[in-house]
């Protein structure tokens, strides 16, 4: 194992310094060249990571520091190889400059249904089918208006059996007004109530 590595220095030795140096600084430059074109003009680049390339300087720094220990003693390796990697770190700066933030991809808006809710419906006879309730809009309409004459009949001069009766319809037009929505039989009474409060419009000139 020895022997390899003793090898493999001898061969980096018996290369000329500057041409030793040359190589590893060029193709570092070469490098930083091309990713800084390729940062600049291609979109994918420009948005990816650069982190790559931050591994690339260590990795020339290593290499650096072992070309300059050929031909020279530690402190001055030391040196350059600081040096090179502080000018390798400044270039990720440049390239993080150039970096652009990739555009998060827009989410498809999720349909939501506005159907409206299904009346509830049941079948009053073979084929017939009819209503189980009353829209809760129309109905509260028609209780406030009716319970609106009521209040008007009430300060009028009445019999005592016409008031007997106007109070119990506003108390029956005052429960139906807390139900919101009125079932057929409830819409049912809200009419027969609503006939006999006309009747009493009629009698009283309201």
């Amino acid at each position: 194992m020895s022997d390899f590595f003793n090898n493999i220095f001898s061969s980096l030795k018996n290369i000329p310094f500057d041409t030793l140096i040359l190589t590893v600084w060029g193709s570092f430059g070469a490098i930083f060249v091309l990713s800084l074109a390729l940062c600049i003009f291609t979109t994918k680049i420009k948005t990816a990571s650069k982190r790559p390339f931050l591994c690339l300087v260590n990795a020339f720094t290593a290499v650096t520091l072992a070309a300059f220990l050929t031909a020279n003693e530690l402190p001055q390796s030391v040196l350059a190889t600081a040096l090179f990697w502080f000018a390798g770190y400044f270039a990720y700066g440049v390239l993080c400059f150039f970096t652009q933030p990739a555009r998060p991809q827009p989410v498809a808006p999720v349909a939501i249904s506005a159907l409206p809710a299904a009346v509830p419906q049941q079948k009053a006879g073979a084929g017939t089918v009819i209503r189980t309730d009353t829209p809760a809009a129309k109905s509260s309409v028609r209780l406030e208006h009716a319970i609106s004459v009521t209040d008007k009949l009430l300060q009028k001069n009445l019999g005592k059996g016409d008031r007997q009766e106007l109070e119990k319809l506003k108390n029956t037009l005052a429960v139906l007004q807390m139900k919101g929505t009125l079932s057929p039989a409830e819409s049912d009474i809200l009419n027969d109530n609503f006939n006999a409060l006309l009747k009493l419009m009629a009698k009283y000139n309201v």
